[in-house]
C-alpha cells in the first residue's frame, strides 16, 4: 500500500492525467518505475540505504 501512496505523491498527482491516453499513462508510470525508483530511490530497508537494482549487483557480485 505505501508503494502505491509514493508512486501518486511523487507521480501520479502531478500530472494531469485527464489530457493522456490511458496508454500513455502506463507508459509513463512504467519509466518511474523502472528509472526512478528501482535505480535511483534511497531505501532505508537495504544496507546502506541503497536501491533495490544496485543492491541486487552488489549481492550478486560478492556471491561471485
Amino acid at each position: 500500500e505505501s508503494f502505491f501512496a509514493t508512486l501518486k505523491k511523487e507521480k501520479l498527482y502531478k500530472i494531469h492525467t485527464e489530457r493522456y491516453p490511458m496508454a500513455s499513462i502506463k507508459s509513463i508510470i512504467f519509466r518511474h518505475i523502472t528509472v526512478y525508483y528501482n535505480r535511483r530511490r534511497i531505501y532505508i530497508s537495504n544496507p546502506g540505504g541503497r536501491p533495490p537494482t544496485i543492491y541486487c549487483e552488489r549481492m550478486l557480485s560478492q556471491a561471485a
